[in-house]
Formats: structure tokens, C-alpha cells, sequence
């Protein structure tokens, strides 16, 4: 037996043929083809493979085994422009000059954007579980906390093969064991810094006839390669709508996001299904894809899966005083925190006692930075933390008077919805998503776009004790819903559901 170290050295064109040809074997493999070859010559036996691949896909007149060979091929998912371009010449072109062509596309999708050193996997009837951003990144806000509270639960119950992207964007691969962590066991482990990536290469991961899952949004990079596979794949792409914000209020966000948005949309367009987290969320995205209808297309089936709330127990705590007014929110624009402490200083030269706390990850609003600094220069009770732990969080939430949430567009509304879990009375706008959370009691609504207003109802609940404990009252008889319920209710919605349909078809 040869010991690893008596190896001859492998040069590196020859290390790139060999992986090439894995990622062929296992193409022709997945397709029916005859994957063996007689040839010696690796350089031979790849050709061999390559041509009776091309012969195949050149003879087809559907889109699924070219989808697949062009990954192969350059090591990256293409995107609809280069899957049309490969189309057009198939259809245009004999046998041998669409290989050469095909050689050439490879090579530059390598080039771009491949993985042209790792070999690949090919997951058929999977369920696929794009969680790149969380698997990468130690950030734990809305979207990451919604993907490491359900991931972990659909694992339990299903087999998942979760993934990442390639460090150039091109193509999908497995997530090393400490980026499962940060998925399946967040609080659990000590996770190393943002983005380190893998000690090792790890495999590419090519989904096949498979249902291909994004709990969270995708990176504007990996946007194209998503929407071709939903359109020309074979593979379903189905999604949790959070939000449309940044094509229906650009006016509220930083000036690139709308741009970045709109190839996350041409994702939705191709998608099967949409889970909304809210009935607000919902009625954007089924309005996009009421849209569609003029290009022609289907659209995805938009159905409302609305997110739970569920919060460590714990003991009512003692009021601070002077009283807290916490509000928990990004710093930005649409958070409308400005309004809030316009709102308190005007209850503040009225001679009223109260403190305020803002919490949340770092924002882009200046001016809330400058007021705020002017405000404690002022001597008035006023402070912003932007790291707390989760166990902080929850405290300092029970300890409040009251919260504020009075953002100007919200997918969910997610301070809203804890804030009332904790016991503790919210004042929040009156429309889109935060109203439906206020509906089911513990909170009072208001206009956020009227300062007056929103000073009037901090001043009732500051001053009126009784209103205070009937709001606490309602909020203790919320009706419960947890995170296992919704697992269940969003795996139904995008994943068996979508089954159904196959097998009715």
C-alpha cells in the first residue's frame, strides 16, 4: 500500500483536470450518462466525458441539463444572462461548435466568479437551506435570530443540507462545522470572528430537482444565480417575505438598498412560494406578484406565515424610577427616533419625571447622534447602548414603564411583539404591521408622522397608572405563540406544500 507521503506531486493543471473531471462524472452521472471511460490519459478520458455530456445537452430541448453542465463546468451558478446566452448558441449552433463555445463560457464563469479547485455535490430531492449571512457572521438581529430560532427546529425534524456561498459569490457550498454552529447552536459555542472563513475547502453543493429554501435574504451577489435556477434549474426556489421597504419607502433607507433590492426581486419573481411574516409583508409581496401578470409570469403563491414571539420566562420586575421609556430599534430613518426624543423633550420642560434608553445595532442617522449628545450635554436622562445581550434585553424590558415603537414601515415589527411578550405596555403606529400586533391588546396606537400625538399618548401612559395596568392586563392575555409553531406552520407553507403541487401535477 502507498502511504500518502510517497505520492508523487500533483501540479496544479493536473489537480484542476482532476477536479473538473469529478464535477463531469458526477454531472453525467445525475443525468443517466455513462460516466466510465477506457482512456489512461486523465486528459482523454475528461474530453471523452466532456463530449458525450455535450452531445447530450446539445440533443435536449429543455433547460435543466444545460443548467447543470454550465455549473459544472465553470464552478459557479449561472445567472439567466449566460443561461440564455447558452441557449441561444445550443440552438444556433452543430454539436462541436457548441462545445467550443461552451468551453469558452465555462472558462469565463471560472474566471468571474468559479470555484475552478473544488469538486462538487449534486443533492438530489433535497431540501437546500441557503444561511450564508448567518452561517458567516456573528450579527443577531431580526432576521439572523428568526434563522437561528427555526433552522435548528426544521433540523430536528427533516434532513437539511445547509449551505453557504463561495468566497467569489459563484456558487453554493457546504458551511464548515463552526459556521453550523453559529445556525444550529447559537449561545452554545464560542463562534470565532466575522467571516473567517473555512480551514478547508469545502465541497460545492449543486441542488437537483430539490427544494432550495432562503430564510433569509440573499446578498445582491448571489441574487442572479438564484433567480436562474428558479427559472431554468428544475430546482424551486421558496422564501420568507420580510419586508418590500426598500421599492415602496426608498425615501427612508440608505440610497444603494433600493438598487440592491430590485435583483432580490427578480429571486421573488422566479420563486414558487413566498411565506410574508405578516399580513402587512404578505399583502406586499402578493401585490408584486400581481404584477407579474404583465410579463407574463405566474408569480410566486404568497401565503402569510406571521412570526411569534416567545421570551424567556421571568418575573415582573420592579419599576425603575424615574419611570424607563425604552425604545429598541436600528438607528435610522424609518426607526423614527427623532420623533421620540422631540417627543420627550417637550414632556421634559413640562416638568415630567422619566428616563429614556434607546437600544439597537449601529445606524447611519447623524442627526439623531447630534440631538441625542445635545440632550445629555443638557443634563437630561436620556442614553443609547447599541451591544446588549439577550438576557439584558429582557430585563431591561420588564423594568419599563413603557416601550416605543413608532416606526414609519415594518415588515413584523418585532419590539412590538416583545415588548408585549415581556408584560410591557408599547406605543406603536397605527397602521401596516404593528397595528395588527396592537390589535390583539397591550399596546396604544398612534400616528407616527404626527409629533404632537406621539407626545400626548408618552404623556397618558407616563401619567395614567390605571391605564398602565390595563395594558399590562391585555398584554398577559395575548393569545401564546412560539417558535416551534411557526417552524412547523413555514415548513408546511414552502416546503410541503410545494411538494403537493408536484405530486399533483
Amino acid at each position: 500500500m502507498t502511504s500518502a507521503a510517497a505520492l508523487p506531486d500533483v501540479s496544479a493543471a493536473e489537480e484542476s483536470l482532476a477536479v473538473l473531471h469529478q464535477r463531469l462524472q458526477v454531472t453525467a452521472q445525475t443525468l443517466g450518462l455513462e460516466s466510465a471511460s477506457r482512456a489512461v490519459d486523465p486528459a482523454v478520458a475528461t474530453s471523452e466525458l466532456y463530449g458525450r455530456l455535450v452531445e447530450h445537452v446539445h440533443a435536449q430541448l429543455g433547460t435543466e441539463a444545460l443548467w447543470l453542465l454550465l455549473t459544472a463546468m465553470g464552478g459557479a451558478m449561472p445567472g439567466s444572462d449566460e443561461v440564455l446566452g447558452a441557449l441561444r448558441a445550443r440552438d444556433l449552433m452543430n454539436a462541436a461548435e457548441f462545445s467550443r463555445w461552451l468551453l469558452e463560457a465555462g472558462h469565463a464563469a471560472a474566471w468571474h466568479a468559479g470555484a475552478a479547485d473544488v469538486e462538487m455535490d449534486v443533492v438530489a430531492d433535497a431540501v437546500v437551506v441557503d444561511v450564508d449571512f448567518s452561517a458567516r457572521y456573528n450579527l443577531h438581529t431580526g432576521i439572523q435570530r428568526v434563522v437561528r430560532e427555526t433552522v435548528p427546529r426544521w433540523a430536528q425534524a427533516h434532513d437539511l443540507t445547509l449551505v453557504a456561498w463561495t468566497e467569489a459569490g459563484g456558487a453554493m457550498r457546504r458551511i464548515a462545522d463552526f459556521e453550523e454552529d453559529r445556525v444550529l447552536r447559537w449561545g452554545r459555542t464560542v463562534p470565532p470572528p466575522d467571516g473567517t472563513p473555512p480551514a478547508e475547502r469545502q465541497r460545492l453543493v449543486v441542488p437537483w430537482r430539490s427544494s432550495v429554501l432562503l430564510p433569509e435574504n440573499p446578498s445582491p451577489t448571489h441574487c442572479p444565480a438564484l433567480a436562474a435556477a428558479a427559472r431554468f434549474s428544475g430546482n424551486t426556489v421558496n422564501l420568507i417575505g420580510y419586508d418590500c421597504i426598500p421599492a415602496i419607502s426608498p425615501d427612508l433607507i440608505q440610497t444603494q438598498l433600493p438598487d440592491r433590492f430590485m435583483r432580490y426581486l427578480e429571486t421573488v419573481k422566479h420563486a414558487s412560494r413566498v411565506a410574508g411574516i405578516s399580513a402587512a409583508a404578505t399583502g406586499e409581496f402578493r401585490g408584486f406578484g400581481d404584477m407579474l401578470a404583465a410579463q407574463g409570469l405566474p408569480g410566486p403563491v404568497v401565503t402569510e406565515c406571521a412570526l411569534p414571539v416567545e421570551v424567556p420566562a421571568g418575573e415582573p420586575t420592579a419599576q425603575l424610577d424615574p419611570p424607563l421609556v425604552l425604545c429598541i430599534g436600528s438607528f435610522e430613518p424609518r426607526k423614527n427616533q427623532l420623533a421620540v426624543l422631540h417627543a420627550a423633550e417637550r414632556l421634559w420642560r413640562t416638568g415630567l419625571r422619566f428616563q429614556v434608553e434607546f437600544v439597537g445595532g449601529s445606524g447611519w442617522v447623524t442627526e439623531f447622534d447630534d440631538l441625542l449628545n445635545r440632550l445629555r450635554s443638557a443634563g437630561r436622562p436620556v442614553r443609547r447602548r447599541t451591544a446588549i445581550s439577550d438576557a439584558e434585553l429582557w430585563r431591561t424590558m420588564r423594568r419599563a414603564r413603557f416601550s416605543v415603537f413608532v416606526s414609519l414601515h415594518e415588515g413584523f415589527g418585532l419590539p412590538v411583539a416583545e415588548s408585549l411578550a415581556c408584560g410591557t405596555p408599547c406605543l406603536t403606529s397605527d397602521f401596516g404591521s404593528t397595528r395588527e400586533l396592537a390589535e390583539e391588546g397591550g399596546a396604544v396606537v398612534v400616528d407616527p408622522r404626527d409629533d404632537l400625538a406621539i407626545a400626548a399618548q408618552m404623556r397618558r401612559l407616563l401619567t395614567d397608572d390605571d391605564l398602565i395596568a390595563e395594558l399590562r392586563l391585555q398584554a398577559s392575555r395575548r393569545p401564546p405563540r412560539t417558535w416551534d409553531d411557526y417552524a412547523r406552520e413555514l415548513w408546511d407553507a414552502l416546503v410541503s406544500a410545494g411538494r403537493s403541487e408536484v405530486e399533483i401535477r
